[in-house]
């Protein structure tokens, strides 16, 4: 049997064993992609993360059978908004997006009775803690003493700029 491609952070190999544990399956095939993630080969935890690995908290570009192209960034249950930019790994596509490198696709049954399968084109931004993200991927932000000093800054209370009552007079 050819293993998936995928490759599992330690932070996300543990995140999916305890969906296994502790959640309930939304579906039988959810609950056999979730089994399939989990025999992904693992980075060793003090690994550098590979830029183009779709990780949690990674904001990816990707496409689906439906001919579906989006940018979302994988996501915890329950830390997104329904309609949002996110995509959370409970759901088909982001399950399995993870441990995904960029070019990598991964097929997988529906519910519905059909085969469905989701291609990883790209990641844009990868979150992560402290040496583990490559230096290439972090934002670069030049600090500047004083660079605010110029600009006039007038503190408002909910009346408007300047003196006044403030909320407590309502």
């Amino acid at each position: 049997m050819r293993q998936d491609p995928a490759t599992l952070t330690a932070r996300d190999g543990y995140v999916l064993e305890r969906m296994l544990r502790d959640w309930s399956p939304l579906t039988p095939e959810w609950l056999a992609l979730l089994e399939r993630k989990l025999t992904a080969g693992r980075l060793p935890a003090e690994s550098r993360i590979p830029a183009d690995l779709a990780t949690i908290d990674a904001r990816v570009t990707f496409r689906c059978a439906s001919g579906l192209t989006d940018t979302r960034t994988i996501c915890l249950p329950g830390t997104y908004a329904p309609g949002g930019v996110f995509l959370p790994v409970t759901t088909f596509y982001g399950l399995a997006l993870v441990g995904l490198r960029e070019g990598e696709a991964m097929t997988f049954d529906r519910p519905e009775g059909i085969r469905d399968w989701v291609a990883l084109e790209k990641v844009h931004f990868q979150a992560g803690t402290g040496a583990s993200v490559p230096a290439d991927v972090r934002p670069v932000f030049r600090l500047i003493a004083g660079g605010l000093d110029e600009r006039a800054f007038d503190p408002a209370n909910e009346n408007g700029p300047g003196p006044g009552p403030g909320p407590s007079a309502a």
